[in-house]
């Protein structure tokens, strides 16, 4: 901070001051000070905090500009100190993601980077974390720039046989269609990571359902491994629904205990169970659990109405599994062959994520490994994420679907013989598109709207 004072050294006297100098990427620990006026109009050297000071000179630097970190101690009064004095002396502060932005503008980083960044800020999981941490590092900016490459080289040859008739020539169509086709194939691959990266940065909503008293919040507490719904043996116990987060396997999701679902007079039960619809309603998933010592009767076919109404996907899961092989009389018998019709007429309108039912026990956590495998599978889809180094987000996969309908028009107007001219047309939007990506070319207005979701400073 220019007009700002460190001392090196023990001793605070005013020779002192000016005997520092930076040196980059180097630690330094001293004394930030200030001069105050004495008696007399002496001035006075007050130590306000001893601190480690790095300067950064650009261009290397976070920004490319030169920078100067001050780690001091973590009280909120030296802090606020510090920032004064830095305030006083000609410095301002930092606008939300403005030293990310100023890397971006510098050409630091892409788009693409500055916008993991963010992810890397907000995440919530393990997985979150690396996954973000891998788009930093450049993997999934590198990948984007390939497929630009092919497709600026194809455009320059496509160009050059339009200036140059005579000296270049028409392209050969099968270039066009085999370098069209490789690069729609990974193109393809990134905008499958768009619908698993949503749910990644903004969470699953899991909606468990079921008859009253089928281990829904016996369910939820094992998942989040603390008590957090009353489980009692009476029916109906949950009237409201409950939202909680949990990690499961690296992807942040929303639980939502609903109330049971049942035929009832009961005025606060219905509404309820009213909400219980509006849960699978705004819900991603659902988990539709069968209570086995139970069967199936009016109440699952309530639900899967339900299912059928909203067109929600939905695992079949069986509870109380410990009590399976307990009681098995014909009447028992004939309730589990009965949930058989039931769940094929649900089949025919929407099938199960999975084909087989999971077994569970909510009470002691049997088969709970297998209940959270199969949500990590249906979140990522077979989503390649780890070998594209990260998830395309909503911006950024809507731009690649952009960029692949482009290329898809490129690929109908080579079958239909057009003239080289439209075919460069169509590139050109496809190498556009990817370009916004990355932020090569990029408007005002989606940099200020990034970059306005930072926390201030970073």
């Amino acid at each position: 901070m220019s007009g700002a004072k460190i001392s090196s050294s023990s001793s605070l006297s005013s020779s002192a001051l000016g005997d520092w100098q930076p040196k980059s990427h180097q630690a330094t620990i001293g004394y930030i000070v200030q001069e105050k006026q004495g008696p007399e109009t002496q001035k006075q050297v007050e130590a306000v905090d001893e601190v480690v000071l790095i300067p950064y000179k650009g261009p290397n630097s976070y920004t490319g500009e030169d920078m100067v970190e001050i780690n001091c101690h973590g009280s909120p009064i030296v802090t606020r100190e510090i920032l004064n004095l830095a305030l006083a002396h000609g410095a301002r502060l930092a606008q939300a993601g403005e030293f990310t932005k100023r890397g971006f503008l510098a050409g630091r980083i892409d788009l693409t980077q500055a916008e993991a960044v963010l992810d890397l800020i907000h995440s919530k999981t393990e997985r979150q974390s690396r996954l973000a941490l891998s788009v930093l590092k450049g993997q999934l900016g590198e990948e984007i720039k390939a497929v630009r490459s092919k497709l600026m080289e194809l455009l320059t040859r496509i160009v050059a046989g339009i200036d140059f008739p005579e000296e270049v020539g028409d392209l050969p169509t099968d270039d066009i269609e085999s370098i069209t086709h490789d690069c729609m194939a990974r193109l393809d691959q990134l905008a499958k990571t768009s619908r698993s990266g949503r749910y990644l940065r903004e969470g699953l909503k899991l909606a468990i359902v079921g008859r009253p008293n089928a281990g829904k919040s016996s369910l939820l507490n094992q998942m989040l491994n603390f008590e957090r719904a009353i489980v009692t043996d009476i029916p109906g116990t949950t009237r409201d629904s409950i939202e909680e987060p949990v990690d499961v396997n690296g992807i942040p999701v929303i639980l939502i205990d609903t109330a049971g679902v049942r035929v009832t007079e009961d005025a606060v039960e219905k509404i309820g169970i009213a909400r219980t619809s509006k849960a699978i309603e705004a819900s991603d998933l659902v988990v539709f659990l069968l209570d086995l010592s139970q069967g199936v009767g009016e109440e699952e076919e309530v639900i899967a109405a339900k299912l059928i109404e909203f067109e929600r996907p939905y695992l079949v899961v069986k509870n109380k599994v410990d009590l399976k092989n307990k009681a098995e009389s014909e009447n028992q018998q004939d309730k589990e062959n009965a949930e058989v019709p039931m769940l094929k007429n649900l089949a025919e309108a929407k099938p199960p994520v999975q084909p087989q039912a999971i077994e569970i026990s909510a009470r002691y956590g049997n088969g709970l490994e297998l209940l959270k495998a199969a949500i990590e599978e249906w979140a990522l889809a077979g989503s390649p994420l780890q070998e594209l180094g990260g998830s395309l987000n909503q911006r950024q996969g809507q731009l690649c679907l952009r960029a692949l309908e482009s290329l898809t028009y490129l690929k109908d107007s080579v079958k239909a013989g057009l003239p080289h001219d439209c075919l460069g047309t169509d590139l050109r939007q496809a190498v556009d598109a990817l370009d916004e990506i990355s932020g090569v070319a990029v408007t005002e207005e989606v940099i200020t709207e990034v970059f306005a979701n930072f926390c201030i400073g970073k």
